[in-house]
């Protein structure tokens, strides 16, 4: 009975992960459906994090915005499973809701550019550069949880639960750091390299903390 509830609290955490992500991209679906992988302008500095209107967006800038969002919005997915949960360490709590008031914050302003640069956008999944091999909805990104992964976790019960949520989050955290560090290694646009570096800046805090976390528990 208790994997019965699990199972569908974890599809209904998966549908609301999906929808948060499709918002996104239905607003930008009329501009995407001329999209094509050259670059383009932005509409306006104002609405961009204050870079200049002459500014270039390539198909990699719109692939890390992309990209971003689908890591962010599974991270707080995960946060909020573990949040769920009676008896849970108090430190792994606060982390987990600073967590996902972090990627709240963050994915507001992805959002905006996912809708401003959907012109960028690529027809097709990218077959080389930095998106390259995500699929068509970045499920195949590294780091990404699978299902089995996502399952165990909405099923665990602490300390095995907090246990399930660090680790997952780790292997994620590595997976946004190789993709972060390939768009970085290009020309990205100044927004996205300012963004980039603060998901590395983020990446290494969150990794000392996890690791912290994971040594404080019985």
């Amino acid at each position: 009975m208790r994997r019965a509830v699990a199972v569908v609290a974890l599809s209904l955490a998966l549908v609301t992960a999906g929808a948060a992500v499709a918002i996104a991209i239905a607003a930008g679906t009329d501009a995407a459906g001329r999209a094509a992988s050259e670059p383009t302008t932005p509409g306006g500095a104002e609405s961009l994090g204050g870079a200049t209107a002459t500014a270039r967006v390539t198909a990699d800038d719109y692939c890390y915005v992309e990209a971003m969002i689908y890591y962010r919005v599974e991270e707080t997915e995960l946060a909020q499973s573990l949040l769920a949960k009676d008896g849970v360490a108090p430190e792994a709590r606060a982390f987990a809701a600073e967590t996902a008031e972090r990627d709240a914050a963050e994915l507001e302003h992805l959002r905006e550019w996912y809708v401003s640069w959907a012109d960028a956008r690529p027809l097709e999944p990218p077959a080389d550069g930095p998106c390259a091999g995500h699929g068509a909805d970045h499920a195949q990104m590294p780091g990404m949880p699978s299902w089995s992964r996502q399952l165990a976790l909405a099923e665990a019960v602490p300390p095995v639960a907090e246990r399930e949520f660090i680790g997952i989050l780790q292997a994620q955290t590595t997976g946004m750091v190789a993709l972060v560090s390939l768009i970085l290694d290009g020309d990205p646009h100044p927004d996205v390299r300012e963004s980039a570096e603060g998901v590395l800046a983020r990446a290494s805090e969150d990794a000392e903390m996890l690791d912290e976390l994971l040594v404080g528990l019985p």
